[in-house]
């Protein structure tokens, strides 16, 4: 008889009594809730949650309860100062280490610093059984980033850019272009901070060009916060806004068929490229990729780096922009 047990572990979302009872506690104290809204929070019947109510009230902790709008709220005191610490297992410990080491190329920026600070405070709370644990799961994540760059002297830049964010506050960013002689200052609405290719762009709505625009965070200059609040549109969204393009450009998406030979058919098969994506097989062990994109230059790139193991099929502006970039390779190597 097999004596091993296996442990059938908790489910995500799913919290132990002592776990919900100091998350709901957390809750409490943040804002009035009604039971419905603990019930829906923590995945548990309304009975239950009368249940803890009852349970954090007889612990002695100052539990209210108001009636607003014919419902009824119950609230702990605001910064209310008798809650449970906040504890983390290992393994959690180990995913707050693995974001901290995939963000490694933002060190020096405040969201790296705040970062770390929220990481050092954890482990100050340790219980020792998991302290002891900590050495080991700084080593176990090794990210191995290229083409990376340096955002520290950016440092005081990107907290502008991070109050203009969260408080809706319109800023002036003096921004220089590549192909330009001197910067130029841009009154910008702040919507989203874009984090891409390990390289960090701001999307906002430009008053200088009356449109939404990217802003690459490298190329900016100074950021200055106005008194200016703004409306982010009702129609906006980042997450629909990117699912339609390959990369950051912009382009009227349309279909793409890529093929790829059957020596790197299966890195194809082991990742997602594109939201859109569809894979065919092909016979001879070769696939061909389709997804429903624009950027087209980013894309040839993209199919360009696999050299002889792809051959873009369509649209013709994608297989003319591959034609034109290979036949100026060859040039290139021609004249060496």
């Amino acid at each position: 008889m097999d004596n091993q047990r296996k442990s059938k572990g908790r489910k995500s979302g799913v919290y132990t009594q002592a776990d919900r009872l100091a998350r709901m506690m957390r809750t409490l104290a943040s804002r009035g809730v009604t039971i419905k809204d603990l019930a829906q929070d923590f995945n548990v019947s309304s009975r239950q949650v009368r249940r803890d109510l009852e349970e954090i009230e007889a612990e002695g902790h100052p539990l209210t309860s108001s009636d607003d709008a014919g419902e009824k709220q119950w609230q702990l005191p605001l910064g209310y100062k008798g809650l449970p610490p906040i504890t983390l297992t290992r393994y959690e410990l180990m995913s707050l280490q693995l974001a901290r080491s995939s963000l490694s190329h933002l060190k020096g920026t405040p969201f790296s610093e705040d970062l770390d600070t929220v990481i050092a405070k954890v482990a100050a709370s340790l219980p020792a059984k998991t302290a002891n644990h900590l050495e080991r799961i700084v080593q176990v994540f090794a990210p191995l980033q290229r083409g990376t760059r340096s955002y520290a002297e950016k440092n005081d830049l990107l907290r502008q850019l991070r109050t203009g964010l969260l408080l809706q506050l319109t800023v002036d960013l003096t921004y220089k272009k590549p192909d330009a002689n001197k910067a130029l200052i841009y009154r910008v609405d702040p919507y989203a901070l874009v984090l891409y290719d390990h390289g960090l762009y701001l999307r906002g709505y430009s008053h200088r060009s009356v449109a939404e625009r990217l802003f690459a965070v490298d190329r900016m200059k100074q950021v200055k916060l106005t008194e200016d609040r703004f409306e982010i549109p009702a129609s906006y969204s980042s997450t629909d806004r990117y699912s339609k393009q390959f990369g950051l450009i912009e382009e009227s998406p349309q279909e793409v068929r890529v093929w790829f030979s059957r020596d790197v058919a299966h890195l194809m098969l082991e990742r997602q490229w594109h939201p859109t994506q569809q894979i065919k097989k092909l016979k001879n062990g070769s696939i061909e990729v389709r997804f429903h994109a624009g950027g087209f230059d980013e894309i040839a790139y993209w199919v360009l780096s696999w050299g002889k193991e792809a051959k873009a099929l369509s649209p013709p502006k994608l297989v003319k922009i591959m034609t034109d970039q290979l036949s100026k390779s060859l040039k290139h190597y021609s004249q060496a």
